[in-house]
């Protein structure tokens, strides 16, 4: 099995930084969505599955942080990065992300932060869903093995209310 391509939303208001932005992270791997709009950037994670969002933070309409906060209520596990030209985010901003690059940074740097936060997101996710999996791969054989006894207390119960009624197994019989 081939190993899964991250697949990145980024936002930011300015199409030329998009567009610099997504031809930065492809060379890295990445599948770049980029999106000019905050709201229709919530469409687009309403309807894919995607690894990180990178978030610009001075955008009209909605800011990086508010968009975070709308991101992580319908995806509470994917890595939010603001990547803004500010040096630090305003006071009051929403605390919903998970990192800060600021546009002065190298590339490199939110490449880094994004691999970073992408592997950890999906060490914890295996990790929390190691237990539920294995649990869920048992239910259909503990729903036959339950289905089983109460067919067999209905059938008691028949048998001892009625002694000429009797559920079998092999209806044919």
């Amino acid at each position: 099995m081939g190993q899964r391509i991250p697949k990145l939303l980024c936002v930011d208001d300015d199409p030329q930084s998009l567009s610099v932005r997504r031809v930065f992270l492809e060379a890295f791997g990445f599948d770049v969505t980029t999106c000019s709009n905050p709201r229709l950037s919530l469409r687009y994670a309403d309807l894919n599955a995607y690894s990180a969002a990178i978030l610009d933070f001075q955008m009209p309409e909605m800011n990086g942080g508010e968009l975070a906060s709308e991101l992580k209520k319908r995806n509470p596990q994917m890595p939010v990065i603001i990547l803004s030209a500010l040096s630090a985010l305003p006071e009051g901003t929403p605390d919903a992300y998970d990192a800060f690059v600021c546009k002065g940074e190298s590339g490199f740097a939110l490449v880094n932060k994004v691999q970073e936060l992408i592997a950890d997101a999906e060490a914890n996710e295996s990790a929390t869903e190691r237990k539920p999996m294995s649990i869920a791969r048992r239910v259909p054989a503990m729903a036959g093995i339950v289905a089983g006894i109460v067919a067999e207390k209905i059938d008691s119960r028949r048998s001892r209310q009625n002694p000429t009624l009797h559920l079998t197994k092999d209806p044919v019989a």
